[in-house]
């Protein structure tokens, strides 16, 4: 049985818009007692990492009560999980809070590809191997984690000088190899990756690819099943080269089970005689009590900490529209990160579409939801009028060309939302009519046409600083100040300095998108679902 991407959803509640879900551990915990109930010692549980972080109530524990058993580790324990794999968003509270987090765990944290900088020493546990009793023999299952290389770039800060994220194939075979010579007769991989493509330059990062799920059932045969996550994706039954190949739903929406036949073969080893992986969604009218009693003070003290109050709004501030339009509460965080930086631009992006600051008061939970990561720290670089513009058409992706105004779509389904970035401190134009790279036909500052020569300081998250999402234009920009302050605290601080906030204090109208019936129809199609990051 396999989860993955858990992100801190334990319990069946939003605690950004305090409405139940229909997800969450507790949820899915039945399932898994369900299944071992009918098949009692012939299953393991293992999970395919990001789970420390994600939502209030890892970020809780995370941020404000490091000392403490982090919960999802605790409920981790209390289902007898047999490992986990190391995901990239394991590391957005740095090395020392993963530390502590796997002192506590009861299942060890693996990672087959992840080494001490600059030499062949596994930083983490490559694999285990557990062994269950079956029909009077032992069955020895060999398990390998495995964490997406691009923890480079998304959290360099935490990282550099300390860690290496080598290439998952090549780190793989290896583990897969000293396994079997260990006796395993079942090796089963939890990769928190994807089956293809990479949301960075490899090039310029010079980092091994992201998803390679299918590289890894192709190239290393040996493996049985390999339970991937990171995409947030779903997928049953898939078999590539004889590899069974499962993902289940973040948030802990499903449970991705492998269901294996095997049979003594002569010499007293098994033999596999067939595979097959099925989706088991959790049971909305059930819920694990057990679950429910022991995480019931951290759930308090989440609760405690998103219904605090910071502030008042004089007006409704909504992000319904802000990837098609400029808007006051994307201005918002934009010029708190300018002033804190003391730059001449700021970046961001509309991370949540769904986002409301409310008139009236205005809480945690509401800041939350505005913006959503709450690992991005502040920091700002220096660079040219060139690679503003590099920045501004590798943004504009999120679109697609439309000449002539005549497309059937227009958001580009294999670019995130969070890829499109708001730039305030130029006034700039983006055409959709015009082929992708060529899409800014209007860029000024102070009404003068932006210079490539021209250098500015632009404020902007930790993440695209890096280079995260693809933006390579900027990873190399020189940094002018890194203060290693969340962003969501300073957006909170804001409204708590000032004590009463109104659009109309941040709001400038300087971008657009033209023509504008292409703005009025990418609205509509804003639904979609962001990928992961």
């Amino acid at each position: 049985m396999g989860t993955t991407d858990i992100h801190g959803w334990l319990l069946p509640h939003d605690y950004y818009t305090a409405e139940p879900t229909a997800y969450g551990l507790s949820r899915l915990a039945p399932s898994i007692d369900s299944i071992r109930s009918a098949h009692p010692g012939r299953t393991a549980l293992v999970d395919s990492g990001d789970l420390l972080q994600g939502n209030p109530l890892a970020f809780v524990y995370s941020e404000l009560q490091p000392g403490e058993v982090h919960p999802v580790v605790h409920a981790m324990n209390l289902l007898e999980y047999d490992a986990a794999a190391i995901g990239n968003h394991e590391f957005n509270f740095g090395i020392e809070h993963l530390a502590k987090a796997m002192a506590a765990a009861k299942f060890p944290f693996l990672s087959a590809n992840t080494f001490v900088h600059a030499t062949v020493e596994h930083a983490y546990r490559p694999y285990t191997v557990i062994e269950r009793r079956v029909d009077g023999r032992v069955l020895r299952i060999g398990i390998a984690g495995a964490t997406p290389p691009g923890v480079h770039v998304w959290d360099r800060d935490h990282v550099e000088g300390r860690l290496q994220f080598r290439d998952i194939v090549e780190s793989m075979r290896p583990v897969v190899a000293q396994m079997r010579e260990e006796g395993a007769d079942l090796v089963v991989v939890a990769a928190h990756s994807g089956l293809e493509g990479t949301s960075y330059d490899t090039l310029s990062t010079g980092l091994a690819p992201e998803n390679v799920v299918s590289r890894l059932a192709r190239e290393i045969p040996e493996i049985d099943v390999i339970f991937m996550g990171h995409t947030h994706g779903e997928l049953a039954d898939s078999t590539i080269d004889g590899t069974l190949v499962l993902q289940a739903r973040n948030w802990a929406r499903s449970l991705a089970v492998a269901e294996i036949h095997l049979a003594a073969a002569e010499g007293g080893e098994w033999r596999v005689i067939s595979k097959r992986g099925q989706i088991v969604r959790p049971d909305t009218a059930r819920d694990s009590e057990r679950l429910q009693a022991e995480l019931a003070p951290a759930h308090r003290r989440t609760m405690e900490f998103v219904n605090r109050p910071i502030g008042t709004s004089t007006a409704r501030w909504s992000a319904t529209d802000a990837r098609v339009r400029d808007t006051p509460i994307i201005d918002f965080v934009n010029e708190v990160q300018r002033t804190v930086a003391g730059t001449d631009l700021s970046a961001t992006s509309a991370f949540n579409l769904s986002a409301v600051i409310p008139q009236g008061p205005v809480t945690v939970a509401d800041v939350a939801r505005l913006y959503i990561y709450d690992n991005n720290t502040l920091k700002a670089v220096r660079i040219t009028g060139e690679q503003l513009r590099a920045y501004l058409e590798k943004s504009a992706e999120y679109y697609l060309p439309c000449p002539g105004s005549r497309c059937e779509r227009l958001t580009n389904p294999a670019v995130p939302g969070y890829n499109f970035d708001i730039i305030s401190g130029v006034d700039y134009t983006l055409d959709l009519t015009k082929p992708v790279g060529r899409r800014v036909t209007r860029l000024e500052r102070n009404g003068q046409p932006v210079r490539h020569s021209e250098t500015f300081t632009l404020a902007l998250n930790n993440y695209r600083q890096g280079g995260g999402g693809g933006f390579s234009m900027l990873a190399d920009a020189p940094v002018v100040y890194d203060g290693d302050e969340s962003i969501r605290d300073l957006l909170t601080r804001e409204i708590e300095r000032r004590g009463t906030i109104s659009p109309e204090a941040y709001f400038r109208r300087n971008w657009e998108i033209v023509p504008q019936a292409l703005a009025e129809r990418a609205s509509a199609e804003q639904n979609q679902p962001d990928a992961p990051r």
